[in-house]
């Protein structure tokens, strides 16, 4: 009989043990999302400081934050909306750069752009979360900003422009139906800049 509930309480101490190794799998699924949904416009910007919102007649439209993916990065702001039955998300992040385009041959030279989006180097595309082999791209405008474009015509694509004077990052995106037109048209829509209107009304 001793031997036997020597054996048992061995097999016990043994389960405990095993039971006690999950522990950090379980602390690692309950990790929390880097991704944090806001009530509102206001909300958001109380939380990033940054102004974004989705354009008027916008439906289904949801409000959330990005943490940085570097430690010391800036916050991204996100409005996820349905407009004309297509959806988009917007994103905006403060940013020190000083042009939209990484390499300064991009606005004269279209393989240029195309090469930085390939490898992934463009910010505005990394804003924009897209990375794909893209078959059309583009050097455009937002309003007085410098802008990108690129897409499938179709399925996915953005389009990204840089506000230089607030240092602030904007992009528009979809997951299908990618047309520049409408890409720019909606952009348009969407940009409110942070300094106010003054710097467009001059044009």
């Amino acid at each position: 009989m001793t031997v036997m509930a020597l054996v048992l309480a061995v097999s016990m101490i043994l389960c405990f043990c095993s039971c006690g190794s999950e522990e950090p799998a379980e602390e690692e699924a309950g990790m929390p999302n880097p991704v944090h949904e806001c009530e509102s416009a206001d909300d958001l910007t109380q939380a990033t400081g940054i102004s974004l919102d989705a354009p008027e007649g916008a439906t289904d439209v949801s409000y959330a934050y990005l943490d940085p993916a570097e430690e010391g990065g800036q916050q991204i702001a996100q409005v996820q909306f349905t407009l004309d039955g297509q959806e988009y998300c917007y994103r905006c992040q403060m940013t020190d750069e000083v042009s939209i385009y990484g390499n300064k041959d991009v606005e004269t030279n279209p393989e240029a752009l195309m090469t930085e989006l390939n490898e992934q180097t463009n910010t505005g595309a990394q804003l924009a979360g897209l990375y794909c082999e893209w078959s059309c791209s583009a050097t455009t405008t937002v309003s007085y900003c410098d802008a990108i474009c690129a897409f499938n015509e179709g399925k996915e694509g953005f389009v990204a422009w840089l506000d230089v004077v607030p240092g602030a990052l904007y992009s528009l995106s979809v997951d299908n139906g990618a047309d520049q037109s409408k890409l720019e048209e909606v952009a348009k829509k969407c940009f409110a800049p942070m300094q106010g209107d003054s710097d467009a009304d001059d044009e």
